[in-house]
């Protein structure tokens, strides 16, 4: 395994690389003039087992004028980002880590599906996540397909590399109990953000970009116009696009959000941020869920599920929506999802009556006209709110 090392002289920084001679417990070194170079030189050496001819080729097959995969994927980000720094940074910093040193420098026109099935090998052995390596993979494809419209590659290479497989995590499951328990524990100031988050189904990034001029009333019914979103990390969080085209919409909402939030933009300019921080500042997702939400959910006197989070209210939300029969395209829109897939495939299950929607198609192509028995009949009554209390409090 070949080391960097930095060092300094007189007029500039330089950087070493040292490695042993197969098979010989001789040393060897090159010196170069940047970072970039020692890690890449370095990364030829690793993948050769030190054999100093076949790294020099790739070295030399790097430096020809041929495209490069470095080439391609620069060339997608900036594509992709449309101007969205979060997005661009995101990109970026994968590119640097995980893609440059280690397959950026090999010609696009000449690397096989075989050479990415070794990159993915050496991104587990990094020990990422298999979400990590599924992002990367899917810059590096994708900016291969790019290459390939323009008709600069002729096919791509990671077409059919398998990938490691997502482990999916369920979001806990919550109900109406859970929403009352959790704002009556929390510190009142959030109350109102948690009650918000349930009854509209927002984005953490959506409900910390609202203004109080959000909220705006048409033809009898309260609406929050969702616009924009926070974008970056840190002190350099700021509003711009929602994540999609879709995720520009009002949501209508119920009478009583309606009024606790017409009630609280009452008190502020319609400049404000709908919901602040204790002291007035911004709202920051690591600070609210550090300092007030995890904490409430885990106290030993809140019984709640403990691994409840900012996301799990819009979960709530989508849950109870199709739990009580709502079209999927309507909930979709709610949401801000592009299409009703997502929608479907994640809650789908809940809707009433789906298995007896089921059971009657098959017994119309194979059975004898016997109607199935619908098990959720009961639930189905004319009484809607008797039924949504029934599926709120997880009865």
């Amino acid at each position: 395994m070949a080391s960097i090392r930095k060092y300094s002289t007189t007029k500039a920084n330089k950087w070493r690389v040292d490695w042993r001679k197969p098979g010989s417990r001789d040393k060897a070194s090159m010196t170069f003039d940047t970072e970039a170079e020692a890690r890449m030189w370095k990364t030829m050496l690793d993948e050769t087992g030190s054999d100093v001819i076949e790294a020099g080729r790739r070295w030399n097959a790097a430096q020809s004028q041929d495209e490069t995969i470095e080439d391609l994927v620069t060339e997608y980000i900036a594509f992709q980002s449309r101007g969205d720094s979060r997005t661009l940074k995101d990109y970026q910093a994968l590119q640097r880590n995980h893609i440059s040193n280690e397959i950026g420098w090999k010609s696009a026109a000449s690397v096989e599906a075989k050479d990415l099935r070794k990159y993915v090998k050496t991104l587990l052995a990094k020990k990422l996540s298999p979400k990590t390596i599924r992002n990367i993979f899917t810059i590096v494809s994708a900016a291969f397909n790019l290459a390939v419209q323009d008709r600069r590659v002729q096919a791509n290479p990671c077409t059919g590399v398998r990938l490691p497989t997502l482990i999916k995590t369920e979001p806990p499951i919550i109900a109406q109990r859970d929403i009352d328990v959790i704002m009556k524990a929390i510190d009142p100031h959030f109350s109102l953000l948690i009650r918000t988050l349930a009854g509209t189904g927002l984005r953490w990034s959506e409900s910390e970009a609202l203004l109080c001029s959000d909220l705006y009333h048409r033809n009898g019914v309260t609406y929050i116009r969702v616009s924009k979103a926070m974008k970056g990390t840190g002190k350099g969080r700021h509003p711009g696009p929602p994540k999609t085209p879709a995720a520009d919409r009002s949501i209508a909402l119920d009478d009583d959000l309606a009024e606790a939030l017409v009630n609280h933009v009452k008190l502020r300019s319609l400049d404000d941020h709908m919901f602040t921080m204790k002291r007035g500042g911004k709202m920051s997702y690591l600070g609210f869920t550090s300092k007030y939400l995890i904490p409430t959910v885990e106290r030993k006197d809140v019984d709640v599920n403990s691994t409840i989070r900012c996301h799990s209210f819009r979960h709530y939300h989508a849950s109870v929506l199709v739990a009580a029969g709502v079209d999927p395209i309507k909930v979709a829109q709610r949401l801000g999802h592009t299409d009703t897939t997502i929608t479907l495939n994640r809650y789908s299950h809940l809707r009433p009556g789906a298995d007896f929607e089921t059971l009657q198609a098959l017994n119309g192509i194979w059975g004898d006209n016997n109607e199935p028995v619908d098990p959720g009949a009961a639930a189905q009554s004319d009484d809607a709110s008797a039924f949504l209390d029934s599926i709120l409090n997880g009865s």
